[in-house]
Order: structure tokens, then C-alpha cells, then sequence
């Protein structure tokens, strides 16, 4: 919380989210990359964003909706776009694998295999 990490602000705000180079957004991520930088928005370089991190359901997830946000190609070009050409894309995309795990083409994170093709494409 806002007091665990004090020591790590020096020189910010003293709490991240309140320092003025940060834009928190809690919204629907879809829909907000989609409308503002999918392939009909007008992309304004002064509304790009440096860092994106992406925190939402693992990519496993048996929901519809995890499936979309990693292999929709239409959203997922959208983040790309959305970022300056020194931007950097963070995602948190699931479990990380040991050496018994089946490759994630034909195990449960197929997910994660088309996302980072699309990523890997762009």
C-alpha cells in the first residue's frame, strides 16, 4: 500500500499513482484500445503511452473473455499502436513453464502461444 514502499519514491510523489507522469486507468482495456487505437482511431502521438502493463485474467483462464484479450488480432495491434516508438508492453501472461510442461501451441495456454505470434508479427 501507500506505506509499504515510501522508501522506494525518492524524488516522486509519495504515493506512484499520484505523481504526475503516471495516467492509472481502470477501465474496460478492450474497449479503450480498440476506440482509441485500433485500426479506424486517429492515433495521436501525444496520448501514446510509454509503458503499458497489462494485469488481467491468465490466459488459460476457461472464460471467453480471456480468450479474446490474447488473440484478438484487432486489440492486440491496438496496444501496440498505442505505445511511442521507445514503449515498452508488459504482460502478465500466466504460469511460468518447467520442463514438463506441454509447449503452449498444445497445452492450456494456447492463449498465450497466439499473443505472442501476433506481438512477434507486428
Amino acid at each position: 500500500g501507500r506505506t509499504a514502499l515510501i522508501a522506494h519514491h525518492d524524488g516522486c510523489a509519495d504515493w506512484c499513482f499520484d505523481d504526475e507522469r503516471a495516467d492509472l486507468r481502470v477501465e474496460d482495456a478492450l474497449a479503450y484500445f480498440n476506440d482509441n487505437f485500433g485500426s479506424a482511431a486517429e492515433v495521436d502521438a501525444q496520448e501514446q503511452f510509454d509503458v503499458l502493463i497489462m494485469d488481467c485474467l491468465d490466459p488459460n483462464d476457461d472464460h471467453p473473455f480471456a480468450k479474446v484479450l490474447y488473440t484478438d488480432d484487432g486489440y492486440v495491434t491496438s496496444l501496440h499502436d498505442a505505445l511511442t516508438d521507445d514503449g515498452i508492453l508488459v504482460v502478465q501472461i500466466g504460469e511460468a513453464v518447467n520442463n514438463r510442461s506441454p509447449s503452449d501451441e498444445n497445452g492450456s495456454f494456447e492463449n498465450r502461444s497466439t499473443m505472442l505470434k501476433m506481438l512477434d508479427a507486428i
